[in-house]
């Protein structure tokens, strides 16, 4: 699969045709080898995961993993449990930056964001958070060694330290699985849906921890940078900094009676919040530019044109796609948050323009689109609110700039920066007594 021949699909509309035959090019078959050799488990459990990879038997392991996640992360419920315990943990972060004279961006978000996302799916028995161990670093060491690790030489020797990261996670999450109880053990349901379906398909606990290891890059390895560029596009233009703050202090933000607390209403900002909600968007388009990735189960004649023979790989890289100036127009390498307004009398449109499924794909498309993609969207919009309204980002040398990305794997679609953003970190307040808080009423 990973040495044959590469289709390589750059005209939205054929992405939509690709998207019309997703039996035909199917993205399971990718998870189910290349999986392996990101996580590392064993034969028997590939076995298991390569077995009715595409459901046409009744389910299988993968298909059944992907339609309860599916399920538990669109509930509303549960995508605003899992926000809330996310934001409830970052709120020690946010208060601990206040006292800080200087962070490092990049590196503050990646580990904050790393712990609170991860305790809000596993609970407080989250094994990436346990003291001393320092697993939340692990993670990282596992994400850089990436592309190694899939080509799957050698990787005690020539991937040390992230071969090494995935066992000692691995080994964590082994333990976790090992005491969970259902019913028992806190936990968001992803967590708990997983558990019980590993149990149902005799994945031993050994293999549930290297699985999870996989999982680990959907939680973490897209949005972190996600919330990165998008805090440094707010910050960088001081007009659309103005703009966001004036809509969240107008749609987003109450006061207790006493004066001195503040509220960040998070359920408010995808409805009301349309300009940020945009500039979410644009940060998406301008920086997802991984690619999406089918196989090809059968010779399939795309469009009627072009044939793509049974075995190969389908590519649709997303920095070409979300660059189309036929579906962009002429300005599509500007970053422009309001192309996804729709034009209204007040400074921020009257609400969301839905783009062209075509050439906006940053959550992937048709049977394989994200199902995190959700809490994603309100777990940024609320970090990056919660800073706006807080405090002001100054750069400690010379002028803010947005850092070139660095492409680290072939397993993410937003890459992190090349270089980390030095920041002086300022309260807006003349008080010192007002206390900033989340709330999902």
């Amino acid at each position: 699969m990973l040495t044959g021949k590469v289709y390589v699909v750059t005209s939205p509309e054929l992405v939509n045709a690709v998207a019309r035959n997703s039996r035909a090019l199917a993205f399971n078959p990718i998870i189910a080898q290349v999986g392996k050799r990101i996580t590392g488990h064993d034969e028997a459990t590939s076995q298991i995961c390569q077995h009715n990879l595409n459901g046409e038997q009744g389910p299988g392991y993968v298909t059944e993993i992907h339609d309860k996640t599916v399920a538990a992360l669109a509930d509303t419920y549960s995508v605003e449990q899992i926000t809330s315990t996310m934001l409830g943990e970052m709120q020690t972060y946010l208060d601990q930056a206040e006292q800080k004279i200087h962070i490092d961006l990049f590196a503050w978000l990646r580990h904050a964001v790393t712990r609170c996302s991860t305790t809000a799916i596993y609970g407080q028995e989250n094994p990436l958070v346990k003291d001393g161990e320092k697993l939340d670093e692990a993670f990282w060491d596992f994400d850089e060694s990436l592309n190694i690790l899939i080509l799957d030489v050698l990787p005690h020797i020539f991937a040390t330290v992230g071969n090494r990261a995935r066992r000692r996670i691995g080994a964590a999450f082994q333990t976790y699985f090992q005491h969970y109880v259902p019913g028992q053990t806190a936990s968001s349901t992803m967590a708990l849906k997983r558990h019980l379906i590993n149990n149902e398909y005799g994945i031993t606990p050994w293999n549930a921890g290297r699985l999870e290891v996989g999982v680990l890059i959907g939680i973490l390895a897209n949005i972190i940078p996600t919330m990165f560029y998008m805090l440094i596009h707010i910050y960088y233009d001081k007009s659309l900094l103005r703009r966001i703050r004036n809509e969240l202090e107008a749609a987003a933000v109450k006061s207790d009676p006493d004066g001195r607390t503040r509220i960040l209403r998070v359920v408010t900002l995808g409805e009301k919040c349309h300009l940020l909600h945009a500039t979410f968007k644009e940060v998406l388009r301008h920086h997802a530019l991984g690619a999406t990735v089918r196989y090809v189960r059968d010779d399939t004649l795309l469009d009627g044109k072009y044939l793509l023979r049974k075995g190969m790989v389908v590519q649709m890289p997303l920095a070409v796609l979300h660059r189309d100036r036929g579906a962009w127009g002429e300005d599509a390498s500007d970053f422009r948050p309001d192309r996804f307004l729709q034009p209204g009398t007040d400074d921020v449109g009257k609400g969301i323009r839905q783009a062209s499924a075509l050439a906006f794909r940053p959550f992937g498309g048709g049977t394989s689109l994200c199902p995190g993609r959700h809490v994603a969207t309100l777990e940024t919009m609320a970090l990056a609110a919660m800073m706006v309204l807080r405090f002001d980002l100054e750069p400690v040398e010379g002028s803010l700039s947005i850092p070139a990305p660095k492409q680290e794997s072939m397993a993410t679609n937003v890459f992190p920066p090349a270089k980390d953003v030095r920041v002086r970190v300022l309260r807006r307040e003349a008080g010192e007594d007002v206390i900033w808080k989340f709330s999902m009423d």
